[in-house]
């Protein structure tokens, strides 16, 4: 996973990056997609936003992964400028 400030590998290292956002944020911090995924030819794009449950938007951007037999292999996640 290519974040904008570092990449991270593997499932327990995503999973562990995953825990420390929701530590930071706290529980009711949550991303939502905006619309249904795009994408062909093994690349796939999702546009989504985040922040608190029932507060205002804190971020907002895309993932754009690479999909090899039916698996994301590569995923990019990308910030909108604020």
């Amino acid at each position: 996973m290519y974040e904008p400030t570092k990449i991270v590998r593997g499932r327990l290292e995503i999973s562990r990056v995953a825990g420390e956002l929701l530590e930071q944020f706290g529980p009711t911090f949550r991303f939502v997609p905006d619309g249904v995924a795009v994408g062909h030819h093994g690349l796939a794009r999702l546009a989504w936003h985040a922040g608190p449950e029932q507060g205002p938007v804190a971020v907002t951007g895309a993932d754009i992964a690479e999909v090899q037999d039916g698996k994301i292999s590569r995923l990019w996640v990308l910030l909108n400028p604020q």
